[in-house]
């Protein structure tokens, strides 16, 4: 699925990229996750798309300035100014499962094919303000973005969270003015059931070219054969938003709106864990899974790799975005 919150505090941003995004949900010296530039609009800032990001560039794109020259990129510059939007997206918590408890790194490229598709087709939302004599009018679409792709595979309570953060700068070109302008998200939002939608459909598609079967919960997906009770395991974090919701819900004594979650969940997320690595990240998840849960995980991933199933229990194309659409206007 997809969610997305803004970032206005220039010194949260630049840490949050030294302490998170250029690293996994828990922290050790010498294990960096690497960033990748995307976005339509990067490469007139001398950004290929794919190229891994540096601190430097990042940085100076978070000042509003060209990540080559230094150069002001868009008109407006104050200090409460959105720096970027951090839009991020997850699978299904059995796709995590199976990508990172029993390593099967054609989950995680699926993912990062699927997850860079649904976010094309975000960016098409993407949109500039529209002034006339001073005055807002409305905005424009231009369809374009500048940022940057950070993969990870675990939560900050530790479970197997596959997720890539989609950092969006506060930039997009105006090709009818020929100038950079603030981008505008507002239909990028409301349109995110449209991308999860999209997001899922390639997804299980990806998982059944791999052999893999679904199960249908809901309007989303399963890997059949991962059991709800491992599921359940491996979701502290959402137990803990789910918590800390229902704690505020009951203290202002009626439902918060998805803006006031969004901001709650941020604020709420457990501290960074220091000194662990890789493998004994890896070590404590599988120490969590018992010993007939691991044979029935490693059959489940054995006949994806000898089987092709066929996508009958997934979500199809058409009713995907159908159900994006509806959930979008």
């Amino acid at each position: 699925m997809f969610s997305g919150i803004p970032q206005k505090n220039r010194a949260v941003a630049e840490s949050y990229f030294d302490e998170h995004l250029s690293h996994n949900d828990y922290y050790t010296q010498g294990e960096k996750q690497a960033g990748h530039w995307i976005g339509t609009a990067a490469e007139k800032l001398g950004l290929q798309q794919g190229e891994v990001v540096t601190r430097e560039a990042f940085l100076r794109l978070c000042d509003n300035q060209h990540p080559d020259t230094g150069e002001q990129l868009t008109p407006q510059q104050f200090r409460a100014r959105r720096i970027y939007f951090d839009f991020v997206c997850s699978p299904p918590k059995s796709v995590s499962i199976l990508a990172v408890t029993m390593n099967d790194s054609r989950i995680i490229e699926a993912h990062k094919e699927a997850s860079s598709i649904a976010l094309r087709e975000l960016e098409q939302f993407a949109g500039a303000r529209i002034r006339k004599g001073g005055i807002e009018d409305r905005d424009r679409v231009t369809g374009n973005l500048v940022g940057a792709a950070f993969l990870h595979t675990t939560s900050r309570s530790l479970d197997p969270q596959l997720h890539t953060h989609f950092v969006l700068f506060n930039c997009t070109w105006d090709r009818k003015e020929n100038r950079w302008k603030a981008l505008q998200t507002g239909d990028m939002f409301g349109a995110l059931n449209y991308g999860t939608a999209v997001y899922r459909n390639e997804l299980a598609k990806r998982l059944h070219q791999l052999g893999y079967s679904t199960r249908r919960t809901g309007t989303a997906f399963e890997i059949e054969g991962v059991e709800p009770e491992l599921l359940e395991r491996f979701s502290k974090r959402s137990q803990q938003r789910d918590m800390a919701v229902k704690a505020q819900e009951q203290k202002l004594g009626r439902k918060l709106t998805k803006q006031e979650v969004s901001h709650l969940v941020h604020q709420s997320r457990p501290k960074k864990l220091t000194g662990a690595s890789d493998e004994q990240v890896r070590k404590q998840q599988l120490g969590e899974i018992g010993f007939f849960e691991k044979r029935a995980l490693r059959k489940v991933v054995e006949r994806a790799n000898g089987l092709p199933v066929a996508p009958a229990e997934t979500v199809t194309e058409s009713a995907a975005v159908e159900h994006g659409l509806q959930h979008s206007l």
